[in-house]
C-alpha cells in the first residue's frame, strides 16, 4: 500500500535529467545531456543569430544619417508651417486642444498627421518583412528610396504652392513615420532617429547607472582612492556602446535641425535636396550590399 502511494505521488512529477536511477543499494546519478545534445538545431539557430546582425558601425552609421536628416526635416516643417511632423505627443495633444477650443479642421489636420505617421511605420514594416534594419537578411532601400521620393515631393509642392496648403506636411509624416520603424533596435539599444524623448530617458539612464556603479565602488575604498576610483568607474561605464549610441544620435539630431535652419535662410525648402541626395546615396549603398541568406 505504502509502495502504491509512492508511486501515484511520484507518477504527477515531472522526470527532469537529474534524477537518480538505482543499482543495488547505489544511487548512481543519471549522466546529464550537453545542450548541444539536446537540441542541435537550437544551438546551430543561436550561433546563427549574430551573423544575421549588422555590425556596431553599420548600425550607428545608419542611425547617424538618419536622425541628421530627421532634424533638419523637422526644422523646415517648423520654419515653413510651425509644426514637429515627427512630435506625436505634442500632435497628440494639439489635437485635443483644437478639439476642445472648437478649431475641428486643425484638430483634422493634426490627427491626420499622426495617422500618416503610424502608416509609413506600418509600410516600413511591410517592406522589411517585420524586420528591422539591423537585421542584415533585410534591404531596406525600398523604404529609404520612398522617404527621399516624399521629401521631394513636399520641397516641390512648397516651392510650387506656397505656405498656404498646410496639409503637406502629411507627407513629410509618413516619411517620418517610415524612417522611425526602420532602425527599432540595434546593438542592443532602442532606437528612435526621429523624435529624442526616448533617447534623452536611455542618456539618462545610463548617466545613473554609472553613477550608482561608482558610488559603490567609492564606498568600498579610502577617501583619496575612492575618489579616483569613482571617476575611472564612471567613465568606464559610460564608455558602453549604448550610452554612446544614444549620445551620437542625440547630437546627430540637433545638428540636423541646426544644418535645416541655416539652409532654410538661404535656400528656403530647396534645402531638402541635401537630405534627399543623401538618402539616395544610402540607398544605393544598401542595393549593392550583397544579402546575407538564412
Amino acid at each position: 500500500m505504502q509502495n502504491s502511494s509512492r508511486r501515484n505521488r511520484n507518477s504527477g512529477a515531472p522526470q527532469v535529467e537529474s534524477d537518480v536511477e538505482s543499482h543495488g543499494k547505489r544511487l548512481i546519478p543519471r549522466p546529464t545531456r550537453t545542450s548541444s545534445q539536446l537540441g542541435p538545431i537550437a544551438d546551430q539557430m543561436a550561433r546563427g543569430t549574430k551573423r544575421f546582425l549588422r555590425s556596431f558601425q553599420e548600425n550607428l552609421q545608419l542611425a547617424t544619417v538618419l536622425a541628421v536628416v530627421a532634424g533638419l526635416v523637422n526644422a523646415i516643417s517648423f520654419l515653413e508651417f510651425g509644426t514637429f511632423v515627427s512630435h506625436i505627443s505634442g500632435n497628440a495633444t494639439h489635437v485635443a486642444i483644437e478639439y476642445a477650443t472648437s478649431h475641428g479642421s486643425l484638430a483634422l489636420i493634426f490627427l491626420f498627421e499622426i495617422l500618416c505617421f503610424i502608416f509609413g511605420a506600418l509600410l516600413t514594416s511591410l517592406l522589411l518583412r517585420g524586420h528591422t534594419a539591423a537585421s542584415s537578411r533585410v534591404k531596406y532601400t525600398s523604404p529609404v528610396l520612398i522617404e527621399a521620393a516624399l521629401l521631394l515631393l513636399f520641397m516641390y509642392s512648397v516651392n510650387r504652392l506656397g505656405k498656404g496648403n498646410g496639409q503637406v506636411t502629411l507627407l513629410l509624416s509618413t516619411a517620418m513615420g517610415m524612417q522611425n520603424a526602420m532602425l527599432r533596435q540595434a546593438s542592443g539599444a532602442i532606437v528612435r532617429t526621429t523624435h529624442m524623448t526616448g533617447v534623452a530617458t536611455d542618456i539618462g539612464i545610463e548617466l545613473g547607472a554609472a553613477l550608482s556603479s561608482a558610488l559603490h565602488l567609492w564606498r568600498r575604498s579610502g577617501w583619496m582612492k575612492g575618489f579616483l576610483i569613482f571617476f575611472a568607474a564612471f567613465a568606464h561605464r559610460l564608455g558602453g556602446g549604448r550610452f554612446a549610441f544614444q549620445s551620437i544620435i542625440f547630437l546627430s539630431f540637433i545638428a540636423g535641425g541646426v544644418i535645416g535652419t541655416l539652409g532654410h535662410h538661404l535656400f528656403q525648402a530647396s534645402i531638402l535636396l541635401l537630405p534627399i541626395l543623401v538618402l539616395t546615396l544610402v540607398a544605393l549603398k544598401e542595393h549593392l550590399r550583397p544579402r546575407t541568406e538564412a
